[in-house]
């Protein structure tokens, strides 16, 4: 149950981190892109002008992001151990059972190492050679 609360807890801190940071740099890029904007169409149009421009199109745009959290959320699962009911179970059998997965592990990697070393090459292809290294561009077909 601590596990899960911490999982939360850092999975909260770490979206509220990338949110803010990128916000700020969401905030600086329109800024800039918004003087670069107002310079580029300042030879085209007065500023009562751009102003109105400029505006229309925050207000547009704040009024769809504004929209855009209005919308039902979907369900955010979690990874199975932080969605799992809280065991009644004693903790003395959770350690087991993980202790049993590691043994199991291993017991798979020994196995497929054992497995290796007994499975002999095949006699090689004839004409093979192995002290020939065949040039990348040999590879090739033109």
């Amino acid at each position: 149950m601590i596990a899960a609360l911490e999982y939360r807890i850092r999975l909260a801190v770490r979206r509220t981190m990338f949110g803010v940071a990128s916000g700020i740099m969401l905030f600086v890029g329109f800024a800039f892109l918004a003087v670069a904007g107002w310079i580029a169409l300042s030879a085209f149009f007065e500023p009562m002008q751009l102003a109105l421009i400029f505006g229309g199109i925050f207000v547009g745009l704040g009024l769809i992001c504004l929209a855009m959290t209005r919308t039902s959320r979907a369900k955010i699962s979690m990874a199975p151990s932080v969605n799992a009911p809280v065991s009644t179970v004693a903790p003395a059998a959770g350690v087991a059972a993980v202790g049993t997965l590691g043994t199991a592990f291993i017991q798979g990697i020994s196995a497929g190492m054992a497995a290796r070393k007994t499975t002999k090459p095949s006699a090689p292809p004839p004409g093979y050679d192995p002290a020939y290294e065949p040039h990348p561009h040999d590879l090739h077909h033109h």
